[in-house]
């Protein structure tokens, strides 16, 4: 496969290259003897974990993430287990993140009447508000624990307001369940965005004959939906809503939150917006940034004592649990401006580039047509055609798969998690059921977890 990533670069102790790697080592918190022999990667910024009180560089996926550490162990495998190509769904936390959770849940722990009553816990909370409001742009932001929640949130002032509510047919499963669910499924409209050949035309196509169609009262957009991966034209989404009278638009943008290195949610346009921090910002799981101009005014679908006062409040107690990944949330924002890439990228764009090159490289090696009729619509989650001659009967997408499924053989023959899916195609007059991969780039992948994946691929089908 192509490599992305630049070379490798073995730096001694003393010279320039030590010295950059120990200040961008310590910039990350970590504390480097100058004696100690320091190998750096080029498709990292900073892997470390602490051995002996000697920080160690090496890769990230090796170091600093803890689906890669040997179970009961501290140091690397030589090799990862898995690759871990769908990052997209659960996210993945750094270890200085997962020490500042672990950090506040054992201070909950051990005192939890000082924390609540001393006013602690919600000092620290509302430390990470304002944390996700900057990472947006805006004035105010509170958290939830993910989309589904802050999906609920929505759908049930719809509810109150009254009207039918229109979700695109890439929409995330959960979302438009959950919206049937509260509303009625009479209640809820679906705007056709073809796939694949998806480009931002046919997408604002589907938009608008849908909107005149049916003149829904409400929208619930996409802007990265999940699967199929779509990255969507959201600003002219929104306003084409508008013009087409639409009173209330929200934005799913559930995986946003570290895919872009800068984002305005504001200037979108739209009523509410909201983004998991799990799964693209380095937070442990699970975290959600919720932002509208209608925090005031809208109630939490869990009210405790704050229920009554408005979201920003009622989402800083909504009953005793663990607020731990609320807490670390201002850390992993840090790590994520913090972080670049030895060649000074950002995550999101690394990750972006990342992932295109393994998509052309898979591509070439399945003999495969790309799935997206323009690059826009690809971000560091994407879709990738599967070779004909697979079984894919039980991979639906989105849901739990049999041991028989492909999903099961990639993972457990083969080391690999990838999210595997079905989708019934139309053809002219008739539909078929074609196979796809939804690939996630993370900042802990390699070119080596893409060939697994390809080799794997490749030897089902020659079995098949």
């Amino acid at each position: 496969m192509t490599t992305t990533r630049g070379i490798k670069a073995t730096a001694k102790s003393g010279d320039a290259s030590t010295d950059a790697t120990t200040k961008t080592g310590a910039k990350m918190g970590c504390t480097v003897s100058r004696t100690s022999c320091i190998e750096a990667v080029v498709n990292v910024c900073v892997a470390a974990t602490v051995l002996d009180n000697v920080c160690v560089f090496s890769r990230m996926e090796r170091a600093w993430w803890p689906h890669s550490i040997e179970c009961g162990g501290t140091r690397p495998p030589a090799k990862a287990k898995f690759a871990r190509l769908n990052h997209g769904s659960f996210g993945s936390a750094p270890r200085p993140v997962l020490a500042a959770a672990s950090a506040a849940r054992e201070k909950w722990l051990a005192q939890p009447d000082a924390l609540y009553f001393g006013g602690g816990l919600e000092a620290a909370i509302k430390a990470s508000h304002r944390a996700a409001a900057r990472a947006i742009r805006a004035e105010c932001a509170c958290l939830v624990e993910n989309s589904t929640v802050a999906t609920a949130i929505v759908a049930t002032r719809w509810r109150r307001l009254g009207g039918r509510a229109l979700v695109l047919s890439v929409a995330y499963g959960g979302v438009r369940r959950s919206l049937e669910t509260i509303l009625g499924q009479d209640a809820v409209v679906v705007a056709d965005v073809p796939f694949p050949g998806t480009d931002h035309r046919n997408a604002l196509d589907g938009l608008r004959v849908a909107l005149a169609e049916h003149r829904p009262r409400f929208a619930m957009l996409d802007h990265i939906s999940s699967q199929p991966a779509i990255e969507l034209p959201v600003a002219e989404m929104v306003a084409t809503c508008r013009s087409w009278g639409v009173r209330e638009v929200a934005i799913d943008a559930a995986h946003c939150l570290g895919q872009f290195d800068a984002l305005d949610v504001p200037g979108l346009g739209a009523d509410w917006w909201f983004s998991n921090v799990h799964k693209w910002g380095f937070a442990p799981p699970s975290a959600c940034v919720l932002w509208s101009g209608h925090l005031d005014t809208t109630r939490h679908v869990v009210p405790s004592w704050n229920g009554s006062d408005g979201l920003l409040d009622a989402c800083l107690w909504t009953g005793t649990r663990d607020y731990a990944s609320f807490v670390a949330v201002e850390r992993a924002l840090e790590y994520l401006e913090a972080w670049r890439s030895v060649d000074g990228e950002t995550a999101p764009s690394y990750n972006r580039r990342g992932l295109r090159g393994a998509m052309n490289d898979l591509q070439r090696a399945w003999n495969v047509e790309p799935v997206y009729d323009e690059d826009a619509c690809c971000s560091a989650l994407g879709m990738v055609r599967l070779p004909p001659g697979l079984d894919l009967s039980k991979d639906a997408p989105g849901q739990p798969a049999s041991v028989n499924s492909l999903r099961a053989r990639l993972r457990d023959r083969y080391g690999v998690e990838a999210a595997v899916g079905g989708f019934r195609i139309k053809n002219n007059e008739s539909s078929s059921v074609e196979g796809f991969l939804r690939l996630s780039h993370a900042v802990y992948n390699t070119d080596r977890d893409f060939a697994r994946l390809r080799d794997a691929v490749l030897d089902l089908v020659a079995a098949s």
